[in-house]
């Protein structure tokens, strides 16, 4: 772990879980470039005998996928086939020489390009963009682990939603639009994808709303839902078992607010966390009501009483807690982020008890922060995450604190009862994040950061330096990384071909 620099310093050094591997076995170092569907890097592979143009990533001889608009408003794709060497596009003749590529497929659709050497062959595909894919402009500033991520967003009102998987190079390597906006989606490790459906309404209050698990070729396998009330589009968190740990606002009865200024009768909804089996059984559940008090909601009581919704059974509901991420500790414990406490907690599966707080207003259960330099520990956080050894990493918005947004690291010790800072991550370009955002270990050493309502996903090497910049139009809830083995360039190619059929 590196020393942490002070808070001014624009970045400070975030080292709170080891690298699964070095990334020293890159694809090519590069400097820093821009991407709308079509790269603008140098080619890197052995051969000097064909480039072509008005492709994503840029075009490198030993690759063999790219994509392109295929010349709907954007760069032509010209080919450039050097001395010795012919190039067949689909069924044409095959030529030598520079000329341009004028492909019959579809939107969605692929081409191939036929490279044909004296002693060998090479074969490439294109895939062609559909003609509304939104716009992204990607910057790559330093050499970054090979790896795919998956983003969710709609791009305006008016416009299609869209799940995306970027690849390291910024090429959109998967696309999927779903018939209802997706707040955030995931590749889970046996190769499906997942997410939630959003309607808008801030937390699961729709009964339309589910989790939508689909193949890769874009199939339907089933709708998660919790048991007893609405499922809310916070959190999908897979477990080792198969299950995984949903969450839900739970109308939970009638409340008095008059102390922190609202009503002296109403209803509120708390946050409850439920662990379902394939099958859609509930095996543990946990609810925040007795659990987390009415005052630690603190200084978000005007924005919480500003902000009533309509409750399930008439009347309107107040939300005090927020609950915005879940990840399992080992077997026998669970964190949970809160936004309207600005606290994480740490709770006991066995008996429902708190074991532990972070941040928010001060309880037997907080814990002594050590060296953090922040005034004000977290602020309207999301995305608190634990490794092993303790470490906690939190995507801190810092909503209304006297600093930008963060991840933040800490090394927990409940034995002693303190979290000691480690060190935060900031980008220059994000000076504040009302919402939203998260923070996940990339497989081969660094981070992958998504600034909360920014359109921005920032990529950190293992040496905790930005590595690149992915500018989406419009801010995606989550970028989540895939599982190593998960899903290969190759698999998702073959679901982009199946929804061809």
């Amino acid at each position: 772990m590196k020393a942490a620099r002070p808070l001014d310093s624009q970045r400070v050094t975030l080292r709170p879980r080891p690298a699964a591997a070095s990334i020293a076995a890159l694809i090519a170092l590069a400097v820093p470039s821009w991407g709308c569907g079509a790269g603008d890097e140098r080619a890197t592979g052995a051969s000097p005998s064909i480039s072509l143009s008005g492709v994503h990533p840029s075009f490198d001889p030993g690759s063999e996928r790219y994509v392109s608009r295929c010349g709907r408003g954007a760069e032509p794709i010209r080919v450039d086939a050097g001395r010795g060497t012919r190039v067949a596009v689909e069924s044409a003749a095959p030529r030598t020489g520079e000329f341009s590529v004028r492909p019959q497929a579809l939107p969605g659709e692929d081409f191939e390009l036929v490279a044909i050497e004296p002693e060998r062959r090479r074969e490439y595909q294109v895939r062609c963009l559909p003609a509304d894919f939104p716009a992204w402009r990607f910057e790559r500033l330093r050499p970054s682990a090979p790896g795919l991520f998956a983003v969710a967003f709609r791009a305006a009102r008016e416009a299609r939603p869209w799940v995306i998987v970027f690849d390291h190079t910024g090429a959109p390597r998967w696309w999927y639009s779903p018939p209802t906006r997706a707040l955030w989606a995931q590749i889970l490790d046996h190769g499906t994808i997942v997410w939630a459906r959003s309607f808008g309404d801030g937390y699961g209050s729709d009964p339309r709303m589910a989790y939508e698990v689909r193949s890769l070729s874009g199939s339907l396998l089933r709708l998660v839902r919790t048991k007893g009330s609405i499922i809310d589009g916070h959190e999908f968190e897979p477990l080792d078992n198969g299950n995984v740990l949903v969450d839900s606002y739970d109308p939970g009865g009638r409340v008095d607010l008059e102390p922190f200024g609202g009503p002296a009768r109403t209803s509120a909804v708390f946050a409850e966390i439920q662990e379902l089996d394939p099958r859609g059984r509930v095996l543990w559940r946990w609810n925040s009501r007795r659990r987390i008090a009415l005052e630690e909601t603190g200084r978000w009581w005007r924005n919480v009483l500003s902000n009533a919704k309509p409750g399930p059974a008439g009347g309107t509901v107040f939300d005090p807690v927020h609950i915005n991420s879940i990840d399992p500790r080992g077997s026998d414990e669970v964190v949970i982020s809160a936004r309207h406490t600005d606290a994480v907690y740490g709770i006991d599966r066995s008996d429902g008890e708190i074991r532990w707080k972070l941040g928010g207003t001060e309880t037997a259960d907080s814990l002594r922060v050590v060296g953090d330099p922040a005034r004000k520990l977290l602020g309207g956080q999301h995305d608190a995450r634990i490794g092993a050894g303790g470490i906690l990493t939190v995507y801190d918005n810092g909503k209304d604190r006297p600093r930008d947004p963060r991840v933040a690291s800490y090394r927990l010790d409940l034995e002693r009862g303190t979290a000691t800072f480690l060190g935060q991550l900031n980008d220059s370009r994000v000076e504040e994040s009302h919402c939203c955002g998260s923070a996940r270990p990339l497989a081969g050493g660094g981070w992958l950061v998504s600034w909360g309502d920014n359109p921005l996903v920032t990529g950190f090497d293992d040496d905790d330096e930005l590595s690149f910049r992915l500018e989406l139009p419009v801010s995606s809830f989550r970028a989540v990384p895939v599982p190593p083995g998960a899903a290969s360039i190759a698999e998702l190619d073959r679901g982009m071909e199946a929804m061809e059929r």
